[in-house]
């Protein structure tokens, strides 16, 4: 699950979208990966002549092959095998079919692309793609001008379930790649959402909130011994709030992270991405990249 090495950055000719491709190279640099730059030519909706049909997308995918090689040009780096491809049809189904056949291992990519709009949009070609890869995708903020791993620190929000967990090879991989520093979270419910109603004493509450805090603090503490003999750093945090979502965006923008790496799922275990999950909303919110990490039988 942690090894990454195929990386797939899809383009669409926009500036935003190519602020992608500096985290793609940097992290492909640094676990000795290949990175393909892809355009898809994006097919017309008009009803014409079969042939001419064909020659236009023609046209475009000529387009496409001149465009990425500027790009590859223009980015390039003498320590990363850059190599570009060209594909017709639509946005999101062209990528993940495109991933499909190549046996691609991560997609990286901008949030926001050719549009530039000021918020995430539900029915995105980013959302559609984050939602049937088969492989992890990691979605870049286009706002973000940070350099790539500028603070060498990643976090790894946890629930406690086998799910969850499924971020820890690839957050190790990462971390040890560019020797960054692993941050684990755990976000514990305020003690009145967890205790009965007739329970109203002050102290009982104190007492139940703590009792939930200590097992969060222990579980983390035994992941954190059990990923000791990868040798690199590992603090824990955890954190008491009614808003999971907002919690993990609070704690990565305090401690400054150049990445939040999560499973798609995590305690329910749900078998498909749901609208309004804790990821989906981390990836609305963030203001650092965010790795989703496909989750495994």
């Amino acid at each position: 699950m942690g090894n990454f090495k195929k990386i797939l950055v899809p383009l669409d000719g926009s500036e935003l979208a190519e602020r992608a491709a500096a985290s793609a190279l940097a992290l492909a640099e640094a676990l000795s990966a290949t990175v393909t730059f892809l355009r898809v030519a994006i097919p017309l909706s008009l009803n014409l002549d079969p042939d001419l049909y064909q020659r236009i997308i023609g046209i475009r995918r000529d387009e496409a092959k001149r465009y990425l090689r500027s790009a590859q040009r223009r980015l390039a780096t003498s320590a990363v095998d850059i190599k570009i491809d060209t594909v017709a049809g639509p946005a999101a189904r062209s990528i993940i079919n495109y991933v499909q056949e190549n046996e691609v291992d991560l997609i990286v990519m901008s949030s926001y692309g050719r549009s530039g709009v000021s918020r995430w949009r539900y029915g995105s070609v980013a959302e559609r793609v984050l939602r049937r890869a088969p492989c992890a995708v990691a979605i870049i903020r286009a706002q973000v001008e940070v350099a790539p791993f500028a603070h060498k620190r990643i976090l790894v929000p946890l629930d406690g379930s086998p799910l969850a967990e499924q971020a820890l090879p690839p957050a190790i991989a990462v971390a040890k790649a560019v020797a960054a520093e692993l941050t684990l979270l755990h976000v514990t419910s305020p003690a009145y959402a967890t205790v009965s109603p007739v329970i109203t004493m002050k102290k009982r509450l104190h007492e139940a909130e703590e009792k939930e805090r200590m097992e969060a603090a222990v579980y983390l503490q035994n992941a954190q011994t059990t990923l000791s003999p990868h040798h690199i750093p590992i603090k824990i945090i955890v954190a008491t709030s009614d808003d999971v979502v907002a919690t993990i965006i609070e704690q990565a923008d305090r401690i400054q992270v150049d990445s939040i790496i999560m499973s798609r799922h995590g305690r329910s275990g749900l078998s498909r991405w749901v609208f309004g999950s804790v990821a989906e909303k981390v990836l609305r919110g963030a203001h650092c990249a965010t790795l989703i990490v496909r989750e495994q039988a």
